[in-house]
């Protein structure tokens, strides 16, 4: 049995007895989460290069807002409030 389930050709056989499909579902929940990963990472990173403190749970408001805020200016800056 354990020979098996480390049997290549068999594991082969399977997947091509999938519907596409199917596979297609089953690979995107992984997708979706290296993608996420992903972006938080390079947020992540760009937080460490501009300088700005770690997110506290206290302050995670106020830099969903910022990161908004970027996203929204085609400069990726936060505009100026007039006052």
């Amino acid at each position: 049995m354990i020979r098996e389930f480390f049997d290549v050709q068999q594991w082969f056989a399977w997947l091509a007895s999938l519907d596409r499909h199917f596979v297609f579902l089953l690979a995107l929940p992984f997708v979706v989460m290296v993608v996420g990963l992903w972006s938080w990472w390079a947020e992540k990173d760009q937080s460490v290069a501009s300088g700005e403190a770690p997110a506290s749970p206290e302050g995670a408001p106020a830099r969903e807002r910022r990161v908004r805020e970027r996203r929204r200016n085609p400069a990726g800056r936060v505009p100026q409030q007039e006052g």
